[in-house]
């Protein structure tokens, strides 16, 4: 395709043939972006009880120390594992996340609602944090973000407890930045049995006069490790009938997910 992967001042760039497409960062800073559960049983334990897949998750990824930067950007997708679409690059980090030189202070109302809305980036708190954008093949629209984050696994709980007490408060609330007002609604989506606890919502971003913005998220705990993939889909002006059927539903993204959470569970149990 002819496409390169750059960093500029903290923001992802993406060239094709030479020419500078788009800044990532600033496009979902633009548009603000940055459940149920299933189980399946198992073999039962000594007490005779069955087991889950969580359980079974939960023991292989048991594990004293936080997983690290270098561990977190082995478990992203390889090119071979992400199967129809075509990523742009990665990185990762050890310790929170630096100060940006991308001016993205915005004002978010309710302010629990900052959790739905910066659910890929780092609390402050994450030990190590590794990240890789991706796009379905033969396209330079609809990103999919992944993230991960590494806590110590008590921290990972009470993190994901957050995220879900916010996505399920915040059905409508606004924020603002340099580049306008905008207003969102969020619904929450079920979810495959993924990891240890898992969590998906939809938002809807209205920009005034540059249209909207859909989102997908998808967020699941493995031990200390949380993987997120969000699938952006702009759509510009159009009508309410027409905005409809663009509406991201979980699909092309789903088997890489589980593949990714299949990688980080491995990662965490070394």
């Amino acid at each position: 395709m002819g496409e390169q992967c750059e960093f500029e001042g903290g923001d992802l760039m993406v060239r094709r043939s030479g020419r500078r497409l788009v800044s990532t960062a600033a496009l979902l800073s633009a548009i603000g972006l940055t459940a149920a559960c299933g189980e399946s049983p198992e073999r039962g334990d000594a007490g005779g009880k069955p087991r889950t897949a969580a359980s079974a998750a939960a023991d292989k990824s048991e594990r004293s120390e936080p997983v690290t930067a270098v561990e977190l950007k082995a478990a992203l997708l390889t090119a071979e594992q992400a199967v129809g679409f075509e990523i742009t690059g990665s990185r990762s980090r050890d310790g929170a996340a630096p100060e940006s030189s991308f001016d993205a202070e915005e004002t978010v109302s309710p302010e629990v609602c900052r959790h739905v809305k910066e659910a890929t980036s780092g609390d402050g708190e994450e030990a190590a944090a590794a990240s890789s954008i991706m796009y379905p093949a033969g396209t330079s629209i609809s990103p999919r973000s992944t993230s991960l984050m590494s806590y110590p696994e008590e921290a990972a709980r009470a993190r994901m407890t957050q995220l879900r007490e916010a996505v399920g408060t915040c059905g409508r609330f606004r924020f603002s930045n340099r580049f306008g007002k905008s207003s969102v609604t969020s619904e929450v989506l079920k979810v495959p049995g993924l990891g240890e606890d898992a969590l998906r919502y939809r938002t809807l971003s209205r920009l005034g006069s540059s249209g909207f913005a859909w989102t997908l998220v998808t967020v699941v705990r493995v031990g200390g490790v949380i993987a997120t993939m969000q699938v952006m889909v702009p759509t510009g002006p159009m009508t309410p009938e027409k905005l409809a059927t663009f509406k991201p539903e979980p699909g092309p993204e789903e088997a890489v997910t589980a593949t990714l959470i299949k990688n980080v569970t491995e990662a965490g149990s070394t």
